[in-house]
């Protein structure tokens, strides 16, 4: 097997940050139709955590509500330092609970800032997804030359003077 055909595995990255488009632009638009067409409730706050590792800085917050139905959600949501800035003081949490959404819950103080990032995310996705196409456009081309055309042939010719074969 010629080792050009491993060029072509370089296809993996824009199928990659395709998923990745397709999973953001989903969150994207759950959190859109819970915001829009959820209902109305207030969650208390059962546990929160902020950690720091390393320059990372994430954390959760548990929340728990009873729906107009009498069943009682409890959700443990990812939260990155900037969302927890803004629900850190806060015991009861406003939120948004629609149970046919993709993201089910929405968290009334953070959802400007959880659509902003959304947005920010598709955005570098979809920067990454043209660059790798591009990458794997360029790297085929080359696989294919390699695999139907083989390996250039390199001759190396001497080009500079040789004092003893003057001599002689």
């Amino acid at each position: 097997m010629n080792k050009y055909y491993f060029v072509y595995l370089v296809w993996l990255l824009p199928i990659y940050f395709v998923y990745q488009f397709g999973y953001q632009a989903t969150t994207y638009f759950g959190i859109q139709n819970t915001y829009e067409n959820g209902e109305s409730y207030i969650a208390t706050v059962t546990d929160f955590d902020v950690k720091q590792i390393a320059a990372q800085t994430n954390g959760y917050v548990v929340i728990q509500f009873t729906t107009n139905d009498n069943e009682v959600i409890e959700e443990q949501l990812g939260l990155p330092v900037q969302m927890a800035q803004v629900i850190m003081e806060s015991e009861l949490i406003p939120v948004r609970y629609n149970t046919e959404s993709f993201k089910p819950i929405v968290l009334m103080p953070t959802y400007e800032l959880q659509q902003s990032v959304i947005k920010v995310n598709l955005g570098v996705t979809a920067i990454g997804l043209v660059v790798t196409i591009i990458i794997a456009l360029y790297g085929s081309r080359y696989a294919y030359r390699r695999i139907k055309h083989g390996e250039e042939q390199l001759q190396f010719e001497r080009i500079d003077r040789d004092e003893e074969y003057e001599k002689a």
